[in-house]
């Protein structure tokens, strides 16, 4: 009897988390996307203001500006969860990663916002676009490091692989618009090239492997600090559709009078937009027995990941990570927020 009381713990801790989060995530889609309550319910700067703020943060998951961070986060905790190609990861290690890239993502988004009126513009603001090739050449090379070694020895999935990585060359190319930028575009040509060649194993990459892609693999540590550096670099060069309270609230995290407000109210629409993200990390960790079930893809998932990195990485060196949002069109609707 006792045995069987420890062995419910877990799954009570993990109903109860869905119990809270899909209660946060219904309380405002009742209230605004279904109820009777617009963006003039309330105002940003009376006390329900952090509950609008919460509110839209909640409802934007589903607006086109932020689908494309879905995929990106999936594959990121999916990706945390598969070491040469074996499932890994505990449910809780799993949904940590969730967790940590959800704090990247919110806290540069709140520090960007906050920036011009706590720090002046010159700090973050006016340097975000370098910032953002900065850190997407940080996210190319981890997506390079993520791509596992399958050697010579299996040619037709190395040749799958070259047909894949001239897809994504074509397709960046017109994402970035890369046209007109020879450098760049030989520079990706030479990333691609980098993957597959690692990949089909002409290309160790030892130096790496020693002093940066084991520690990731082995140490969940720094595996829980790329988590969020993916979602920081994300909002370094992510737009989130601009309704009329995060408007408000970005104008007044923008005034010098009124910036210390405007952060507080940017933190609750983070939290808000927070939740839907830890709701589909939850039900990640929790697929964790399916995800074992096809251990023989382990190896396709660490593909993807990588190259979702290296997707990211290349739009945020060329300005155009908003690209992205043209394949969300179809969630293009309002929530009165």
């Amino acid at each position: 009897m006792a045995r069987q009381g420890t062995l419910s713990r877990p799954r009570w801790n993990r109903s109860t988390g869905y119990a809270l989060l899909l209660l946060l995530a219904a309380i405002p889609v009742v209230a605004f996307a279904i109820g009777p309550l617009t963006s003039s319910s309330f105002s940003l700067r009376g006390p329900g203001g952090p509950f609008v703020a919460f509110s839209a943060g909640v409802l934007s998951f589903v607006s086109p500006c932020v689908l494309p961070l879905v995929p990106i986060f999936l594959a990121q905790i999916s990706g945390a969860s598969i070491e040469n190609g074996r499932v890994v990861a505990s449910r809780r290690v799993t949904f940590t990663h969730a967790v940590a890239f959800v704090t990247g993502l919110s806290l540069v988004f709140i520090a960007l916002g906050a920036a011009a009126g706590l720090l002046g513009s010159y700090v973050l603001v006016d340097n975000q676009e370098r910032l953002g090739e900065i850190a997407g050449s940080l996210l190319v090379l981890m997506g390079v490091l993520i791509i596992p070694p399958r050697g010579r020895a299996e040619p037709l999935l190395s040749a799958l692989l070259l047909i894949v990585l001239t897809a994504v060359f074509i397709l960046l190319a017109d994402l970035g618009n890369l046209q007109d930028d020879r450098f760049r575009l030989a520079a990706l040509g030479v990333v691609l090239l980098l993957v597959w060649l690692r990949f089909a194993g002409y290309v160790q990459l030892a130096f790496f492997q020693r002093s940066f892609e084991v520690p990731i693999a082995r140490n969940h540590g720094v595996g829980y600090l790329r988590s969020a550096f993916v979602g920081g670099a994300f909002a370094l060069g992510w737009t989130p559709c601009v309704g009329p309270i995060l408007g408000s609230i970005l104008t007044l995290a923008a005034t010098s009078g009124e910036a210390v407000r405007g952060t507080y109210l940017l933190a609750w629409y983070a939290a808000g937009l927070a939740v839907p993200f830890l709701i589909a990390g939850l039900a990640v960790s929790d697929a964790q027995r399916v995800i074992r079930r096809v251990q023989r893809f382990g190896p396709v998932i660490e593909i993807v990941s990588g190259l979702m990195l290296i997707v990211v990485g290349v739009l945020l060196v060329s300005g155009r990570l908003t690209a992205l949002n043209d394949f969300f069109t179809f969630a293009d609707f309002n929530q009165g927020l």
